[in-house]
């Protein structure tokens, strides 16, 4: 009560001690700001889309990309969207596993260990992907050097009991080249050094690296795109003391040599189906996955997803894999 009383006395001799000088009144509540920023106007050239092939022109969102990344590509305020960028709060996976994680363990301790508290069904996936211009127009028009990273996270954001952690992190850098192509069948075309890692060590660690070349062709409101890739060989054994060998000799017999994207678009709603086939009829593996994103706001899209198969994640590369999610884009593919 004394302290408040003292507080008091201190705060009214303050105030008429200044009650002469408005500019040094204390202010309380709502301060009166101005809001209007000035702004003013700059003259700018965009891509003409006399530049761009006939089948790229019955896409407006996508040339409002092109021009937009020509635009910026010299700014090094600016990095723009690679791959999709996503966040699915809540995903479904029907087989998570403490395999790995546990032999792991097993190998510090020197003994086998099981966890009573594992991994749970219920996580959340996010994607964040950017690249940066490189040089522009090197190898003819429209043609490009870039630089993209892919991050693709696995949280366990709903596992108290084992502190939610991150239960996998893919990283994926790639240097590529790219065409776009006018008056030729195909619209675009790329190929690109690739490296894939999810950063771990001991037996946690995945990592390949390949050659990939790609081409893409727009057809009546739809694109159809084809990535095929060339592993650059490493040593065939897999020992988890040695971190210069393979960690996965066998990821080609489960993700297969490329995939197929099919990517349809209605209005702002677009529908995207990826699938990989390792071609052999007597092990035959592969996947698919399933998405549709829809308008919400001005700059954001709501999402569902679905993955069935091999490969989602480097460590679940050799398991079968559902998953069900749902949750927000970012930045979709145009």
């Amino acid at each position: 009560m004394r302290i408040f009383l003292i507080l008091s006395l201190v705060f009214a001799f303050s105030s008429a001690l200044y009650a002469n000088d408005e500019d040094n009144l204390p202010v309380f509540g709502v301060i009166d700001v101005e809001t209007d920023i000035a702004t003013e106007s700059q003259s700018i050239e965009v891509l003409s889309v006399s530049e761009l092939d006939p089948d790229v022109r019955h896409f407006p969102e996508l040339v409002e990309k092109m021009r937009t990344e020509r635009l910026v590509s010299n700014n090094p305020y600016v990095l723009l969207p690679h791959k999709p960028n996503y966040l699915l709060p809540l995903t479904y996976q029907t087989r998570p596993s403490d395999k790995e994680l546990e032999q792991a363990l097993a190998r510090i301790a020197n003994e086998p260990i099981q966890r009573e508290d594992g991994y749970q069904h219920l996580e959340a996936v996010m994607q964040f992907s950017i690249k940066t211009i490189l040089a522009e127009d090197v190898l003819g028009k429209l043609s490009r050097i870039e630089f993209g990273y892919t991050n693709r996270s696995f949280w366990q954001a709903y596992n108290s009991a084992i502190s939610k952690p991150f239960r996998e992190t893919n990283h994926e850098p790639e240097l590529m080249v790219t065409w776009q192509m006018k008056n030729y069948w195909l619209d675009y075309v790329g190929l690109s050094l690739n490296h894939q890692s999810n950063g771990q060590s001991s037996t946690l660690s995945r990592s390949w690296n390949r050659i990939i070349g790609e081409a893409a062709v727009l057809v009546p409101n739809a694109v159809v795109h084809v990535r095929a890739w060339w592993r650059i060989s490493e040593k065939n054994s897999a020992d988890p003391e040695d971190p210069s060998d393979d960690d996965n000799p066998d990821i080609e017999k489960y993700l297969g040599y490329g995939e197929l994207t099919y990517l349809h678009v209605m209005k702002h709603h677009q529908f995207s189906a990826t699938m990989r086939n390792n071609l052999d009829w007597n092990e035959n593996r592969g996947s698919l996955e399933l998405g549709w994103s829809f308008p919400m706001t001005s700059k954001t899209k709501g999402y569902i997803q679905y993955f069935n198969g091999y490969g989602e994640s480097l460590i679940d590369y050799n398991r079968y894999q559902e998953r069900f999610g749902i949750g927000i884009k970012l930045s979709d593919w145009f």
